[in-house]
């Protein structure tokens, strides 16, 4: 295991960064549990780091670091102690500091693919699935639903595998000295949303499917006609795709809009992505194959995000029309490919450089609309009274209901909204308090993974918001009794008080 002191990290974004104490990169179990060890015994904490997307400080501690980036195998599964076959379901095995970019490679060479994933892939799939990432789908469940088993490294050292009451595991047969073997339901619908508290996670068993190909069309339509058939549903009906130069009606498997917040000759424009599964076709036309190309070539282009900052903050004016060319410029009528690269929406430069706060609603109440409403009205008076312009464009996603106990869809299907703005904005925190203020308003509940710095003056919120905080709250201090993998973001949540 590699030990370093004076290290710097920082997160993607540079919002936060840490001097921790050790910086440590293990390379195996063994050298996880010894981190943990050696941690308590000089009583210091110890956290777990990824790929840093998180826009908030859930991961970062100045005791000890663990960088997970050397622990990104993948392993191998025990037949004969696990109760289903290949032939019921596809299970992987990985180690959790694998990037989902990498595990996507991975998969594909053994002919598999991730039902779900977020809009990006460079974040490790512990960082991921401890945080909620959740991608997109409303009869898909988030990452952290294709968690079938996980081994935690918890207080001294003790390593556990954990899974439902029901898991895959077959008690008669495993054999493992070293971990002990835990199926409660409480302990795993609290461990898979478990922010970096209980302990480090150190493998996953996926449940994951054949490859399978999507169909992705983008169209420019008005916020009047989408929030309609949102509100009667019809925007989730069968939906006219051209496919070998036949059209035909298709089953919509998500929907992601972004909508331009700038009112626009009485309306505000919207960018719908719908994606389709459809088999797999060799005769695709070269546009086909390819995403809005103009779009995405500037966009990786670091100059034009800085020409883009530069317009934000000397020329806001020019912000309304600017994110309503930018909308229209990613119209594309369809992309073709194999389901990772159609889910992944691209990592340019000046994604790079954003970050947001993100709220979930219960999908079938409707007053995420009103939520939308409140933020265009925000935005109008931000630019029209302060001449300050947000600089980027709500999104909506839609994701099915979960067991996690403390994950934003526990129990209900939801629509995600995201607010982002670009890091260097001027008046990015102000813009970011203002949305985030609008959302607890209507009573959303934040991403744990992105900005949440008003909770913290509200943190009673998370008890209301979670039946079940308690009995996770309980599997928390079961495996970190001593508050050895809490920090400063669990604490000014008090996650730990009782």
């Amino acid at each position: 295991m590699k030990t370093r002191t004076r290290v710097t990290w920082r997160n993607s974004t540079g919002r936060y960064q840490v001097e921790p104490l050790q910086y440590l990169i293990p390379e195996n179990l063994s050298d996880l549990v010894k981190a943990i060890q050696e941690a308590e015994r000089t009583g210091y904490r110890i956290r777990a780091v990824g790929a840093g997307h998180s826009y908030s400080d859930i991961a970062i501690t100045d005791g000890y670091l663990v960088d997970m980036q050397r622990l990104n195998r993948m392993l191998p599964l025990k037949e004969k102690q696990i109760k289903v076959t290949h032939k019921d379901s596809y299970l992987v095995a990985m180690e959790a500091g694998v990037t989902i970019h990498d595990l996507n490679r991975k998969l594909d060479e053994q002919g598999l693919a991730l039902t779900n994933m977020g809009a990006i892939d460079n974040q490790t799939i512990s960082g991921a699935i401890a945080t909620g990432t959740h991608g997109a789908g409303r009869h898909l469940q988030a990452l952290s639903g294709m968690v079938r088993s996980m081994v935690l490294v918890a207080a001294a050292g003790k390593t556990y595998r954990i899974e439902p009451r029901e898991g895959i595991t077959d008690p008669g047969q495993y054999h493992d000295p070293h971990i002990t073997l835990i199926q409660e339901d409480e302990v795993f619908y609290s461990a898979l949303i478990h922010l970096g508290c209980m302990g480090i996670i150190y493998s996953y068993i996926l449940e994951v499917q054949p490859i399978y190909w999507l169909y992705e069309n983008r169209s420019v339509e008005k916020w009047s006609e989408v929030r309609q058939q949102l509100l009667n549903g019809s925007m989730f009906d069968d939906y006219p795709i051209e496919l070998n130069g036949k059209k035909e009606q298709r089953p919509v498997r998500s929907v992601f809009i972004v909508v331009n917040p700038f009112e626009r000759k009485g309306d505000h424009t919207c960018m719908v992505t719908r994606t389709f599964e459809i088999e797999r076709t060799r005769s695709l036309r070269f546009k086909d194959r390819t995403r809005a190309i103009l779009s995405s070539v500037l966009s990786s282009i670091p100059l034009f995000f800085y020409l883009t900052l530069f317009i934000v903050n000397h020329l806001p004016r020019l912000v309304p029309a600017m994110l309503e060319r930018s909308i229209k410029a990613v119209k594309d009528a369809t992309y073709i490919n194999k389901s990772y690269k159609v889910l992944f929406q691209g990592f340019e430069f000046i994604a790079s450089q954003g970050q947001g706060a993100e709220f979930a609603y219960n999908r079938h109440q409707k007053v995420y609309l009103e939520a939308i409403d409140s933020v265009f009205e925000k935005v109008a008076q931000l630019s029209k009274e302060f001449k300050l312009y947000p600089s980027s464009a709500p999104t909506l996603r839609f994701v099915k209901a979960s067991e996690a106990y403390i994950t934003p869809e526990y129990h209900q299907d939801v629509c995600y909204i995201g607010n982002p703005v670009l890091v260097r904005q001027k008046g990015a925190n102000l813009i970011l308090n203002e949305y985030q203020d609008i959302h607890f308003k209507y009573g959303g509940k934040p991403h744990w993974g992105k900005v949440t710095n008003r909770l913290e003056a509200q943190p009673e919120l998370i008890r209301q918001w979670y039946p079940k905080f308690k009995e996770w709250q309980d599997v928390m201090l079961r495996f970190n009794p001593n508050g050895t993998f809490l920090n400063s973001f669990a604490e000014r949540l008090r996650l730990d008080e009782v």
